[in-house]
């Protein structure tokens, strides 16, 4: 055997001594590790499994209880109250939102409106829930102040912009302002943008109101 044969096989020698040794010291790390990151993978796997089975039982708790809005309110407020405390969103805030609408007389549901409001998980339904509850309150003392809050909705680009001009043309109506409330009924005949029950409903208004006569 040659020196240089010698020397690599000695080189081989200590290699695998070392690295015998530091499989013992460092091996069983290497293997949690490598669990660790199998589990983490199947973990994330059946979480989102987890997550869409959870959004599925939460879709179809949330139908059933639509189904029984008609047939029993009371039973179908329990199961939306229940939906809105542990279903994932959007869900649990399409429950709740329907659930305040449940509520009787007309006073608690729309004290129950503008409490859940600020709870609901998107803007839009925040918005909605604010919009619902001055519709509620039209033919009460608290109409005007609660349209009034609705301003910032009725923007060019507000999604909500035409249900606030309508209840600021009922508001208008009901103070005996019959002149502004044709101008926003108007506005809103004549916005391209309008669906269509939205002008119908405003060409009705400017019909049942009739033209300011002139002076």
């Amino acid at each position: 055997m040659s020196d240089s044969a010698a020397f690599h096989e000695i080189d081989d020698a200590v290699r695998k001594d070392e690295l015998r040794d530091w499989w013992k010291r460092w091996g069983t790390w290497v293997v949690a590790a490598a669990v660790l990151v199998v589990v983490a993978a199947a973990a994330t796997v059946g979480w989102r499994q987890y997550r869409t089975s959870q959004r599925a039982e939460a879709s179809a708790a949330y139908s059933d209880a639509l189904l029984q809005v008609a047939k029993d309110p009371a039973a179908a407020r329990t199961a939306l109250e229940s939906q809105a405390a542990s279903a994932p969103e959007p869900y649990r805030s399409m429950a709740a939102l329907l659930a305040a609408q449940l509520r009787e007389p007309p006073d608690a549901e729309i004290a129950a409106l503008v409490a859940v409001a600020p709870t609901l998980s998107a803007p839009e339904l925040r918005d909605l829930a604010r919009v619902i509850a001055a519709y509620k309150s039209v033919d009460t003392p608290k109409a005007q102040e609660m349209v009034a809050q609705l301003e910032p909705l009725a923007g060019p680009d507000g999604a909500f912009r035409l249900s606030v001009q309508e209840l600021q043309a009922l508001v208008a109506a009901r103070k005996g302002d019959v002149k502004r409330a044709r101008e926003l009924w108007s506005e809103i005949a004549k916005d391209r943008q309008a669906p269509q029950g939205a002008a119908q409903r405003a060409a009705a208004m400017l019909n049942l109101y009739g033209a300011p006569e002139a002076k």
